[in-house]
């Protein structure tokens, strides 16, 4: 019995169904066999409009572990892959794959966030900072002393602002950043320069808002945003969903339920600034945006767990 035999009647028993063992290779600096383990994982996709009917497309995982065989043909427990942890694998991997979907609708759709007027006031530290750069041309080491009882944010807050080059750290405080000062170039009014600025950090840095700085407000609406999302960017095509099938594909995409009046309040959100629209009772995605999404979707790096060798 050859390797490929082997790996193969191994790979039939110990896994079930969507994952695969590709054709063993041979590492002649270990003496080693080895078969990368890869998946297909079906996405089902409904449309509203069509109900009795639905679209499948698949999602490519192409690593997933492997199987190692030594020159005996046996099986090397310590570096194969099993059952268990092929699954857990795949559940990181699809969470990585979710967290990456969600990356690309919150860089594609910031510009229509940073309009929805609930989330300015929860900003407003670094509206403080914005204000006090574009109308004094500076903040002072000394300006943060001044009886400032939350100095401590506002200086985090500036770290992340210098870090998106909003603000440029001198020697006795803070100076507009080149990417601020080139924001105001292109805005005519405060107003729009302030929703500039707001794209940019939430486009750059919505996880540090949330899990640096407790911003959570931003959440419950990129959430449904996603979900709206996730389906048309693998299809390549608007499909039109009603409010209940919306919160099926928010309890199945975060393993949590939504509040229905929490889903009409971010639905309505989404569709006043121009992030999603609505025909009837369905939503669905903007096709401009939609477009772009699809096209930064192109340039995602595949799903793997690296090989030990080869």
């Amino acid at each position: 019995m050859d390797a490929a035999s082997v790996i193969s009647r191994f790979a039939y028993r110990e896994y079930g169904q969507n994952i695969f063992v590709d054709p063993p290779q041979f590492d002649e600096k270990s003496n080693l066999y080895y078969s990368n383990i890869r998946s297909k994982i079906p996405v089902f996709i409904y449309d509203d409009r069509h109900a009795a009917d639905y679209k499948v497309r698949v999602l490519k995982i192409d690593s997933l572990g492997s199987v190692y065989l030594n020159d005996k043909l046996k099986l090397v427990t310590k570096l194969t892959t099993f059952r268990d942890k092929c699954y857990e694998n795949l559940d990181d991997l699809l969470k990585i794959w979710r967290q990456r979907i969600e990356n690309i609708v919150v860089t594609s759709s910031s510009d229509q966030f940073a309009k929805i007027d609930a989330f300015t006031n929860h900003f407003g530290k670094i509206e403080l900072i914005i204000e006090n750069l574009i109308e004094s041309g500076e903040i002072k080491n000394t300006d943060l002393e001044k009886g400032i009882s939350d100095r401590g944010k506002i200086i985090r807050y500036l770290d992340l602002l210098e870090g998106l080059q909003l603000a440029r750290k001198v020697e006795n405080g803070y100076l507009p950043g080149n990417n601020l000062i080139n924001l105001q170039a292109k805005c005519e009014t405060p107003k729009e320069l302030w929703t500039a600025v707001l794209s940019h950090v939430i486009r750059e840095r919505y996880l540090s808002l949330k899990k640096v700085f407790g911003i959570n407000i931003l959440e419950k609406v990129i959430s449904i945003d996603n979900v709206i999302y996730s389906p048309e960017i693998e299809l390549k095509e608007a499909v039109h969903r009603r409010k209940e099938s919306i919160a099926k594909g928010f309890k199945h995409h975060y393993q949590k339920n939504i509040n229905p009046l929490h889903l009409i309040r971010g639905l309505k959100r989404l569709e006043k600034v121009g992030a999603i629209r609505r025909e009837g009772s369905n939503y669905f995605g903007e096709e401009a945006l939609r477009e772009e999404m699809i096209r930064r979707r192109e340039n995602v790096p595949p799903l793997v767990i690296s090989p030990l060798v080869g």
